[in-house]
């Protein structure tokens, strides 16, 4: 079953990717591989698929706030118009 969790998440990582899946996909992602490498019956396939998809959710969530910083100056300044 952990292995089918694991494949599930490593899923929902690279769908996080996707620009109709986000934030809650990749964190999903995260979370579904921790509790796949924490079941004591994961194959080692499973295992590769648990640590992949917290890789690739992990990296979807830094690519996003690192977008996110570098568009902060442009962000408030429209706020700023915006409320003006």
């Amino acid at each position: 079953m952990s292995t089918k969790l694991a494949a599930a998440a490593l899923a929902m990582g690279l769908l996080s990717f996707v620009h109709l899946f986000g934030v809650e996909k990749a964190a999903l992602a995260v979370a579904f591989g921790v509790m796949a490498l924490r079941d004591p019956g994961i194959t080692a396939n499973g295992r590769r698929l648990a640590k992949g998809a917290i890789l690739a959710g992990i990296a979807y969530l830094l690519t996003l706030a690192a977008v996110f910083l570098y568009h902060m100056p442009a962000l408030n300044s429209l706020a700023h118009k915006l409320a003006n």
